[in-house]
């Protein structure tokens, strides 16, 4: 696992993404945040499917600040679910 490194985007705000076996990871609730979800925990889990999310344990990636029960992280095909299922203004906008 390497570094966590964050994306930074003057409209989306900053997305944490971290490189797990050559490929890119994302810290969901970023993304969810990004793309105006209200309950991040709730899109992540209802749009992102199992295969494509990842829970990451308090203390497994050290920069990384989580709740008491970790930090949801998603692939890139996590990223697309949510971004094509929401109807809300800002995915749409990341879409283009």
């Amino acid at each position: 696992m390497n570094e966590l490194q964050t994306f930074s985007n003057s409209e989306f705000g900053a997305i944490r993404t971290i490189m797990i076996e050559e490929a890119p990871w994302f810290v969901g609730k970023d993304v969810a945040t990004a793309l105006g979800y209200k309950d991040t925990a709730d899109a992540i889990s209802r749009h992102v499917d199992i295969e494509d999310k990842r829970l990451v344990k308090v203390g497994e990636i050290p920069t990384l600040k989580t709740g008491n029960f970790g930090a949801h992280i998603i692939n890139e095909s996590g990223l697309y679910s949510l971004i094509l299922s929401s109807k809300l203004p800002n995915a749409k906008k990341f879409k283009r």
